[in-house]
């Protein structure tokens, strides 16, 4: 036979509410004055304590901010907190939320508003399961950005920096406010491997991405594979680009292979160009490695740049 509220009698509803306590879960009861009328010890430890006062709804809210327990105030406006929480407060008969404690707690709040206006509130702790979120959400993170970035240099690696040119193409034509790349080669770099081993290589590799790094706060660095470097320029036209990489290739110093034994200079071969209305990803690659097959056969060493009429066949 279904039962009805009507049925149980202070006792039974005693027991009830005990129960709920015993499981941890904070329960409290606001008349339609939002006076509390009922709060378990759970409630009672986590919103009241030692205050003595009205215990409307609004003053304990007030109490809390000012003993620092109870639930936490973003920006430490109470009275803003209280006004917004008025305002919704009645709007359903039934509703759920989270919230954060400053004890660094977390709630599940159920809130039931009854036929005569009275509120219900029964909330159960949900800690654990947020720290889980948490560690889950920095585990992605994490797992997210391995997927982008080169394990020696730190840089964006291949797919992620031509991802971010796709990107940078799709904007420049929106904007029109320019975008170059210059692709980057390390010079004779298989002679650093075979004369000093490939430590010393990755050594080179990573001195070039620092000091490129350093150099480009406007700019996006990739490594393209092996001793390639991707370099995007947005918000700049070709001679701004090509001064840049100049600027990078008289500012790095010799990497020291042997501290105080052994400074080792390097160079660097780069081709640079300038997106066009219609650009691609192929199509502006392929004018920088035409420019970089350039500035290699003209001796290594040096930049040089493609125009419009470098285009694909």
């Amino acid at each position: 036979m279904p039962w009805h509220p009507t049925d149980l009698d202070d006792r039974s509803l005693a027991h009830l509410l005990d129960a709920l306590t015993d499981s941890g879960q904070a329960i409290s009861i606001y008349d339609a004055d939002d006076c509390l009328r009922y709060a378990n010890k759970t409630y009672w430890d986590i919103f009241i304590k030692d205050f003595e006062g009205s215990y409307s709804f609004s003053d304990i809210l007030r109490y809390g901010a000012r003993q620092g327990i109870g639930v936490k105030v973003d920006g430490g406006d109470v009275e803003a907190l209280i006004a917004r929480t008025y305002l919704r407060r009645r709007s359903d008969t039934r509703k759920s939320f989270e919230t954060d404690l400053l004890d660094g707690r977390w709630f599940w709040m159920d809130q039931t508003t009854l036929a005569n206006g009275w509120v219900l509130t029964v909330g159960a702790d949900i800690t654990a399961l947020k720290h889980n979120e948490k560690t889950l959400r920095h585990a992605h993170e994490e797992a997210l950005l391995a997927s982008r970035t080169d394990p020696l240099t730190g840089l964006a690696n291949r797919r992620h920096i031509l991802e971010l040119l796709d990107e940078s193409l799709a904007a420049n034509k929106l904007s029109g406010a320019g975008l170059c790349l210059a692709v980057i080669d390390l010079d004779y770099f298989k002679s650093v491997n075979d004369t000093y081993g490939h430590d010393a290589g990755d050594v080179v590799l990573q001195h070039f991405a620092d000091g490129c790094a350093d150099r480009l706060p406007q700019g996006r660095l990739g490594r393209m594979g092996g001793e390639e470097f991707l370099i995007l320029l947005p918000d700049a036209r070709l001679n701004d680009a090509v001064r840049i990489v100049e600027d990078i290739r008289g500012s790095l110093p010799p990497v020291k292979l042997i501290e105080g034994a052994l400074d080792l200079p390097y160079t660097f071969s780069a081709g640079v160009t300038e997106a066009l209305p219609h650009d691609d990803r192929t199509t502006i690659l392929y004018r920088a490695d035409r420019a970089l097959y350039d500035a290699k056969a003209a001796g290594r060493n040096c930049s040089r740049f493609s125009f419009e009429r470098d285009l694909l066949p």
